[in-house]
């Protein structure tokens, strides 16, 4: 195993592959399995919600890391009102990425709730188109966040964000469900960013012949029966880097990889 250890090269051989690494490691392989991951999509691109400019605008990654322990002057130390913008870079034809990332809306119950736990008088809210809550038991933990937790769901784009005199973050919005524009004042914005392709996959896709789906994420043999399997011999998938999936879905993937692999090895 090589930890921080990069793939500089992959090429086919005639037993199957020869992987050149960063280390100066050269490995020869019957099989590869491919599980680069995803890299998260960079809020910054979103110029209207503030990232990197206002002083109170973070990502829900920023937020994850506070939550364990990083010290982040970003977040206020006594929040009076926090919210949540769902969507960000995902499902966005302007950011270049059509896909719904999975795990955004559940991600950001999940911190709506810690945050009302650890600041209890603060109103915390959150913007959303609609909501994809996937997995068993998720819809009830929505539901929870609005009867114990006080969480205000509000349906509707936010369409700016600007910075008050006093340094507050000023979000302007539409409630589609009533039919009226918003004004709100938080002292902290959280920004749901979503999952993009791994760009650093792309070179060695190109050397192994592998094929890119539309989206940029590499290209299953097939979406729904075979989304492991790549098309090329004793190449193989797990996880996101063929497109966003919940945990859940990545360990099941991994583990029908394994399998996969295993009967190719011995076929």
């Amino acid at each position: 195993m090589f930890l921080e250890t990069q793939v500089n090269t992959i090429s086919k051989t005639r037993e199957g592959y020869s992987l050149f690494l960063s280390n100066g490691v050269n490995i020869a392989a019957k099989a590869v399995l491919v599980a680069s991951g995803f890299q998260l999509f960079d809020a910054a691109k979103k110029e209207e919600y503030g990232y990197g400019v206002y002083d109170h605008v973070i990502t829900n990654a920023d937020l994850e890391a506070w939550m364990n322990g990083n010290k982040d002057k970003r977040v206020p130390r006594s929040p009076k009102a926090i919210g949540f913008v769902h969507c960000v870079g995902s499902r966005d034809l302007k950011a270049g990425n059509s896909q719904c990332s999975k795990v955004c809306c559940m991600t950001a119950v999940k911190q709506a709730i810690e945050m009302k736990e650890q600041f209890s008088n603060a109103e915390v809210y959150c913007f959303y188109m609609d909501l994809r809550l996937f997995g068993k038991k998720y819809e009830d933990f929505y539901i929870n966040a609005q009867r114990d937790f006080g969480v205000h769901f509000i349906r509707g784009r936010v369409s700016e964000v600007s910075e008050t005199i006093d340094g507050r973050v000023q979000v302007k919005a539409e409630d589609t469900l009533l039919g009226k524009p918003l004004k709100i004042q938080l002292d902290l914005l959280v920004l749901m960013a979503g999952m993009s392709c791994n760009p650093q996959v792309q070179g060695l896709a190109k050397q192994a012949k592998l094929e890119i789906d539309s989206d940029g994420f590499l290209k299953s043999e097939d979406n729904i029966y075979n989304i492991i399997g790549s098309d090329r011999p004793g190449i193989f998938y797990a996880g996101a880097c063929t497109g966003t999936k919940t945990v859940p879905e990545t360990v099941a993937e991994a583990r029908a990889a394994a399998l996969a692999i295993h009967n190719y090895l011995n076929e």
